[in-house]
């Protein structure tokens, strides 16, 4: 009888097992966006051409001329921390360095084009919006910042500068910037993004004096640089994800 009763235990055993194995393969942890993130990303950045109407003194002939600056489309690398905060907001802090070189046009009649190296370095304060929650493996988002624009000239590139008598310095600019984007989260803890943002920000100067001067019939160049400086930043990024 006791024999008869352990063997009856264990075919139960054997058919609870059965029957539950398929509901444990059916329980799944949902893998979801986390709190903390921090990417890597690489693209492009493009600006438009800038006129500006220069004067220019000591010259009874010459009023003003139109002096044209206009930074090369370059490639562009970053990094970006980001918090989500809530599971429709977030904020990040992102780096990025962009290789634009530099043209000035009509500077004067002995110089039409002048070209050089320049770097730009971009630091901003980024808010986010995402109206699919953390749960959602695909995330669209509208962000907006505030930040600053260091517009820098190796020091070679001043040298050849100043050969041709421009005398020139870097610039630093407040810059906006307002665009939207995507985050996929393949696996746990790692999502590809991809984001479009279009900068505005006071124009450089460059160090330049605001009018364009004559003397003993020799110019002296100038640029007078007013307005807003455009341009548009093309990322795509790999992001790692994290809790505390």
């Amino acid at each position: 009888m006791q024999r008869y009763k352990g063997r009856l235990t264990n075919i139960v055993l054997i058919i609870l097992m059965a029957c539950l194995k398929p509901a444990f393969c059916q329980i799944s942890i949902p893998i979801q966006h986390r709190e903390w993130e921090v990417s890597g990303f690489v693209g492009s950045s493009v600006s438009g051409k800038l006129k500006f109407r220069t004067p220019v003194s000591g010259n009874n002939q010459e009023a003003s001329r139109t002096v044209e600056m206009q930074h090369a489309a370059g490639y562009q690398v970053g990094v970006r921390a980001n918090q989500n905060f809530n599971d429709f907001w977030s904020a990040d802090l992102e780096y990025s360095f962009a290789d634009q070189d530099l043209r000035l046009t009509n500077l004067s009649p002995s110089m039409p084009n002048f070209s050089l190296a320049q770097y730009i370095h971009h630091l901003s304060y980024d808010i986010s919006y995402l109206p699919a929650g953390p749960r959602k493996r695909f995330r669209p988002y509208a962000i907006a910042g505030i930040g600053g624009g260091w517009f820098y000239i190796p020091g070679r590139a001043k040298k050849d500068a100043l050969e041709v008598g421009l005398k020139l310095r870097d610039s630093f600019e407040l810059v906006f910037n307002l665009g939207g984007g995507m985050k996929y989260l393949v696996a746990d803890q790692f999502a590809v993004t991809f984001d479009v943002k279009h900068r505005w920000s006071g124009v450089p100067s460059y160090g330049l004096p605001e009018s364009i001067r004559v003397v003993n019939g020799q110019y002296r160049p100038g640029m007078l640089a007013t307005g807003v400086l455009q341009s548009t930043q093309f990322n795509f990024g790999l992001t790692f994800q994290w809790d505390e």
